[in-house]
């Protein structure tokens, strides 16, 4: 019998699976269109928050949008940069003329997106996930045409969580937003310093450039948090930029086109 159910085994091995799957093959085209990423990461030590787009035009050339925060100061700019991708998915990445240290991407082969670490040895420890949010190349600064975005690209509601650092001390966050697709919205969200839990309800106003920069207003305030809205509304991605000792970004996902919080 255990000579048989081998006999079996081996047939099954030989004949039943089927022809090799093909290896991946990319090149420069594999990645294009826009991504998008939100982090928290430490750079010299000290806690900060990155959130950026890419637009990658499939023949090695990218443009990016990109704002940082220390929580009590932020950059927003504008670059360029280079690419080389292999045909095992490997993306060689120079960003803003630079010839030496670039980084490595390990780029998805559908094109979704790629997984990255920073490798410049220049004391920042960061890795993540960008993830591709449209096919249109959104980053331009130059560009004379509309670009895809409105403030009707947010409706529904989203969810989101995030660890982040207020005042020096670590604290988890989570909650909903209900975006009405006319430039308001309803917030619920829970925090937790480990010790302590609290919950915050509110409301807020926002507008997004066709672009898909959205400026989003919380309960009256005059400074605004910063979103990269992706075009068909299924998420965005965030930065504190309000200067106010906090250190946060992430990313919300739709979890509905009904507004949940009314």
């Amino acid at each position: 019998m255990k000579t048989l159910l081998l006999s079996a085994a081996l047939a099954i091995g030989v004949y039943g699976a089927g022809p090799a799957p093909a290896n991946a093959n990319c090149d420069n085209a594999t990645l294009h269109g826009t991504v998008a990423a939100a982090l928290t990461k430490t750079s010299s030590g000290a806690p900060t928050a990155t959130a950026y787009v890419e637009s990658w035009d499939g023949a090695g050339h990218l443009q990016y949008q990109e704002s940082d925060s220390q929580g009590t100061s932020h950059q927003t700019y504008f670059g360029t940069g280079t690419y080389q991708i292999s045909k095992d998915c490997i993306a060689t990445v120079y960003y803003d003329n630079a010839t030496t240290n670039p980084y490595s991407y390990y780029v998805a082969p559908n094109g979704e997106g790629y997984w990255w670490v920073n490798n410049l040895n220049v004391g920042i420890v960061a890795a993540g996930h960008v993830e591709l949010i449209s096919r249109d190349l959104i980053v331009d600064p130059t560009a004379t045409t509309p670009g895809p975005c409105s403030v009707s690209s947010l409706h529904g509601t989203m969810a989101w969580d995030a660890e982040r650092t207020v005042q020096g001390a670590p604290q988890a966050s989570d909650g909903f937003e209900s975006y009405d697709g006319a430039g308001h919205l309803r917030y619920k969200q829970t925090n937790s310093d480990g010790y302590t839990t609290t919950t915050a309800t509110g409301t807020g106003t926002y507008t997004i450039s066709d672009r898909c920069v959205a400026s989003v207003y919380y309960d009256g305030a005059t400074v605004p948090m910063l979103f990269w809205v992706a075009p068909d509304g299924a998420g965005y991605w965030w930065i504190n930029l309000q200067d106010s000792g906090v250190v946060a970004a992430g990313k919300a996902q739709r979890v509905s086109h009904e507004l949940v919080l009314k």
